[in-house]
Parts: C-alpha cells; structure tokens; sequence
C-alpha cells in the first residue's frame, strides 16, 4: 500500500482528505503543512546523521553552506511574510512576535547554530500554518500592495505571490538535498505522500 512509498520517519499526522476540485485556500493550507513536515523531517535528518562540520562546510552553493542555505530560506520566509503584514490587509495570524526580526543581509545568518535555527523555523513554520488557515478564497484571488528593500511599492494577487514563497522553499531544499547527497549524507524528507489520504 501507500505506507511502503515512504520511509517510517515521514509519518505525520493524518490530513482531512482533499476534494476536486480542490479550493485555493485548500491547497495553500497542504502547501503550508507541507513546509513545516518536510523541515522537521530536514532537521530530524541534520541533528541524526550530519557528522560535526558538515553544515558549515562549503556546499558549492551561492550561501555557502548548507547552514547558509537554511538560515537563507529563513530569512526568506520572514521578509515576505513582514511585507504581507505591513500590506495594511487585515491579517490577525502575522500579528506575531515570532515574525520580528533585524534582516542580517542576503548572504549573512541569521543563527549561527542548528538548534536556534530549528527553534526559529518551526515557529515561523506554525506562523506559515495559521496564516493559511486565516485565508478566504477571495483574499488569494485578490490583490496586495508590497513595499520591496528600496520603499517602492508593487501590485500582486496574493495567491500568485505566496506560490512563489513556497516555490523559492522547494527550489532550496531541492539544493540541500543535493549537499547532503554529495556527503554521503541519506535524506530522502520530501514525500509529500505523508500528508495524502489514500482513497
């Protein structure tokens, strides 16, 4: 059955079942719970199998590290998610302490270390999950004014922009798998089977 297609440390908590077609606010709640599985699973894998050394060594990567790498898509999640907040839309989940913090630059961590790190992302994970779960239909199918670094302002429908937030997640940890295959590192975390019903 479905069970065998993944290993035992996947296993989550089990998901409502979807129905097709399935609504935007549906599929961007699976993409949040998504996010938050697979980086326990990254994390779990990091704190088990990488020998010391190993996240701080270079990766052939633009950030580094696979420490880079995380601290980057941390960074990441909390400029977009403080650009939604300060949209002036109504959003009562991003009203959180957990999303404040001093941008350290592109390239720069955030944390220095895997424990701070993890104990950072599961929180900005949950703040992702709450954040989802607030969202109509008619909120991602409609428009939100962000300011970008230099103050200028830009128009997007917020569905297609919080896509790209969970496109840029996937894209990074595509490239941390790839780290961790070169140093002989197993981490196959990203099923998202371990989050579908089985019919």
């Amino acid at each position: 059955g479905a069970q065998g297609l993944f290993p035992s440390y996947l296993a989550a908590p089990p998901a409502p079942p979807v129905h097709w077609p399935m609504a935007a606010r549906t599929l961007f709640r699976l993409l949040a719970d998504y996010n938050a599985h697979v980086n326990r699973a990254l994390f779990k894998i990091l704190e088990d199998k990488a020998p010391a050394g190993a996240l701080e060594r270079p990766a052939g990567s633009y950030f580094d590290s696979i420490l880079g790498m995380l601290n980057h898509l941390l960074v990441t999640d909390l400029a977009w998610l403080n650009a939604y907040r300060q949209s002036g839309l109504p959003f009562r989940s991003l009203d959180v302490p957990a999303l404040d913090f001093q941008h350290p630059g592109w390239r720069k961590p955030l944390y220095q270390d895997l424990a701070s790190l993890r104990a950072r992302r599961e929180a900005v994970d949950a703040v992702l999950q709450a954040f989802t779960s607030e969202l109509t239909d008619e909120q991602l199918e409609g428009d939100i004014e962000l300011a970008d670094p230099r103050g200028q302002k830009h128009r997007f429908v917020l569905g297609e922009v919080l896509l790209h937030l969970f496109n840029h997640q996937t894209h990074h940890r595509g490239s941390i798998a790839l780290a961790l295959d070169g140093a002989g590192i197993e981490n196959d975390f990203s099923n998202l089977l371990a989050l579908l019903t089985p019919r």
